[in-house]
């Protein structure tokens, strides 16, 4: 069987949504199937803004002179995996295949339009409800287009049920090579918090910021370390350790000494890295957004604080930072719990769809 994903365009740094498809290719290659990943130069040019135009015309060009990675890039992408490098969604440059998989609301708008492909072959994999740049009403246009939903949080799977729409619910994993809990709960640094930076308005991190100087005029000594594929903000202040881009070492480093992991999004379709902290021993503070709650359960595995609420947040960390006892049982349930969202649980249910379909 052959599986085509349609991913938005071509990205030289982590994303957590690639990161999922990466995480599903490498095994279906694995297990006989014939995967391609279409990475296109120009998707939805002319409703763009013109930051976004200049943008893709800068790598169109940029990746004329300069060859994209291949499978060899920041995800050890198996070498069996087709990566293919388009200029724009057209049935041309498209292989043929016998399962077509939208990964974005722009890849399920083009996709839905491919009458030449019957809508029994068309997936949708939904990883988030992706309103920040075309809006809610275009978002629920595509989430009811005549193609099968995987999506990957009870908290979005509510939201199809909401529009009488199918689905099949499966939570991502969260277990990754060379993330592992190494350092005692008591024995992790009390006073340091560690965050993933986005530049995204959405990640929340600049109320991450103000909660944890929140923090900081109680407790002069706290310290945080931050991660994330951007260049250095200039906005930290120097008690802010930052890491672009961290090797599996350093992050499991950074998630193993930290005794808090500060979740502030605003939105999230999941939350890789709670889990990741969770699977490292960190006592996690999360806002109550969809995502995170598919894995956070306020007061037994997680703090939950309202969206945008830095108060609450800041007054969580300082729980954590006062009552010991109180962090080791959030940190020792958060263990436990995500032992289950492993990526093996995941597969199987994905290659069960997959195989649902070949017997249609």
């Amino acid at each position: 069987m052959h599986i085509v994903f349609l991913l938005p365009e071509y990205y030289n740094k982590p994303i957590g949504g690639y990161r999922v498809v990466f995480e599903y290719a490498n095994r279906m290659v694995s297990k006989d199937f014939t995967v391609s990943i279409v990475y296109p130069s120009f998707l939805f040019f002319w409703k763009s803004p013109v930051r976004r135009k200049l943008k893709m015309l800068f790598y169109f060009f940029y990746y004329l002179f300069l060859p994209r990675n291949g499978n060899n890039f920041w995800f050890n992408l198996d070498k069996r995996v087709n990566n293919m490098y388009v200029p724009i969604f057209h049935k041309k440059f498209i292989p043929k295949s016998d399962v077509y998989f939208a990964t974005a609301v722009e890849t399920a708008f083009v996709l839905n339009s491919w009458k030449h492909i019957e809508d029994k072959n068309k997936y949708y994999l939904v990883q988030a409800f992706e309103d920040w740049d075309w809006g809610r009403d275009f978002v629920l246009k595509t989430w009811r287009y005549p193609m099968h939903k995987i999506v990957i949080s009870e908290w979005l799977a509510g939201i199809a049920r909401n529009l009488g729409e199918s689905y099949t619910l499966i939570e991502n994993g969260v277990d990754r090579e060379g993330l592992f809990s190494y350092i005692p709960y008591e024995e992790k640094k009390p006073m340091q918090v560690a965050m993933l930076y986005h530049k995204q308005p959405l990640k929340g991190c600049m109320d991450g910021l103000r909660a944890l100087e929140r923090v900081r005029e109680k407790y002069p000594e706290l310290r945080s370390v931050w991660f994330g594929s951007a260049p250095k903000p200039k906005e930290l202040p120097s008690w802010v350790s930052y890491y672009q881009q961290p090797s599996i070492e350093e992050l499991n480093r950074i998630y193993n000494e930290s005794a808090v992991y500060l979740a502030p999004s605003h939105s999230e379709g999941f939350g890789l890295t709670v889990g990741e902290a969770m699977v490292c021993g960190c006592a996690v503070v999360c806002t109550n957004t969809g995502g995170f709650l598919t894995m956070a359960t306020d007061q037994w595995n997680a703090l939950v604080v309202p969206v945008k609420d830095v108060e609450r947040m800041s007054d969580a960390i300082i729980k954590l930072i006062e009552q010991p006892d109180v962090r080791f049982f959030i940190a020792q349930n958060g263990h436990r719990a995500i032992q289950r969202f492993t990526w093996d649980v995941a597969y199987n249910k994905f290659e069960k769809v997959l195989s649902n379909h070949s017997h249609k």
